[in-house]
């Protein structure tokens, strides 16, 4: 593999860069005007001259502008964070590239424009390609190709495209997950309401990681509904565009807290799996516990932390665990956990071990009736249950058994 001259790399990377660096600076700027705007509030000498409701507009302006500074040095930090990211950009050597080329054709396939891009654990393969039959090829039976030629497992990005025709067209290809996950939902919401307020959401943002998240707003009803989708919506908009799940957070509880300090508070729970190496990040603000279920042994995974908008800087706690093969993760609201009683959580780690579903959505269904039959039937408060089943990939697991 031979790499780009300095030349084409700055092709590719130079401009995006600095017009990063631009933003950040900008936002930076931004950030230095609102903190002078927050000292020209500050109170004058003479606090005699001022009357309560000066006082009180000076002293709401001084913090508002600190939310607004905080808030746009966050985004100045975010977008200095992708600017810096180091992302590797190679060709094959020639006589390799001629005999990748040479052996597509054989199979109907005319390729140009063959590209290795490296960032972090990301590692694709990259090609302008059309096909030269008479009908049009799926990307996966190139990704097949490709996979036997470079002895690795691919298959097409969620951003390729994914049907080879007669004219060229950009496919783009990423080393296939050890990992798969099936998951489920099951909800009830609180009696005498219409609408639930809690939401969900589970997304992935490539084919090597997958989110899961849930948000409990204050209370039930629209308003509840309405706070909860919000924050779920903002996390997925800031995750698509690139920014990482903790700098999305911080985004998220300051424009939270600037709206109204300590008021709809909402709780947040993020689960972010990596399908390649099987790790799950959890992420807790102010959420009920979630649990892991290994066959018969079941951890609790709690944080005691505060929720979305409660304070101006919030601090998060990551928790990491390894999955295995036919490991299953429960994350709820806190109003099933609650419904279990004083210790809800110690008595879901019980009941879930005693289970012996592999079903996400049996699992779920069963959790959500034991929380109901807790409390005679009834439902006080707004219940959301996410399962989820992880399984590896026969091939990737006959391999690690032999190794």
């Amino acid at each position: 593999m031979k790499t780009n001259s300095a030349e084409n790399k700055s092709l590719f990377t130079g401009y995006s860069k600095k017009k990063l660096y631009c933003l950040a600076e900008t936002y930076e700027e931004l950030a230095k005007l609102y903190r002078g705007r927050q000292n020209a509030a500050d109170m004058p000498a003479d606090k005699a001259s001022l009357d309560r409701k000066d006082i009180l507009y000076r002293r709401e302006l001084r913090e508002t502008n600190q939310i607004f500074a905080n808030h746009l040095e966050e985004i100045s930090e975010a977008f200095l964070e992708v600017a810096d990211t180091v992302v590797h950009v190679s060709r094959p050597v020639e006589h390799k590239r001629k005999a990748l080329v040479q052996h597509l054709k054989k199979h109907g396939i005319q390729a140009r424009e063959l590209i290795f891009v490296e960032g972090g654990a990301s590692r694709r393969i990259s090609m302008e390609a059309r096909s030269i039959l008479r009908k049009e090829i799926p990307a996966e039976d190139l990704a097949g190709l490709l996979s036997v030629y470079f002895n690795r497992r691919l298959m097409p990005a969620l951003d390729s495209a994914m049907l080879l025709g007669r004219g060229y067209d950009l496919f783009i290809f990423e080393d296939e997950p050890r990992f798969m996950v099936l998951s489920a939902m099951s909800r009830a919401v609180k009696e005498d309401e219409k609408i639930s307020g809690d939401n969900f959401s589970v997304e992935e943002y490539s084919h090597n990681q997958m989110v899961a998240m849930i948000s409990d707003g204050m209370g039930s009803g629209e308003q509840a509904c309405h706070d909860s989708r919000s924050v779920i919506e903002f996390m997925e908009k800031f995750m698509e565009a690139g920014f990482s799940k903790e700098k999305a957070l911080m985004m998220v509880n300051g424009a939270l807290f600037s709206q109204n300090p300590g008021g709809n508070l909402t709780t947040l729970d993020i689960c972010s799996i990596d399908l390649l190496s099987g790790e799950a990040d959890f992420i807790k603000v102010g959420a009920a516990a979630s649990f892991l279920k290994r066959g018969m042994h079941v951890e609790e995974i709690a944080a005691d932390t505060l929720p979305l908008g409660s304070v101006e800087e919030i601090n998060t706690m990551q928790l990491m665990v390894q999955l295995c093969n036919a490991d299953m993760l429960i994350m709820v609201s806190d109003g099933v956990t609650d419904a279990f009683g004083e210790f809800g959580a110690r008595r879901m780690q019980d009941i879930i071990a005693k289970t012996n579903y592999v079903n996400p959505k049996e699992l779920s269904d069963y959790l959500l009736k034991c929380a109901i039959g807790c409390q005679g039937g009834h439902i006080r408060d707004d219940m959301t249950v996410l399962a989820m089943y992880i399984n590896q990939s026969n091939d990737f697991a006959e391999a690690e058994t032999k190794s």
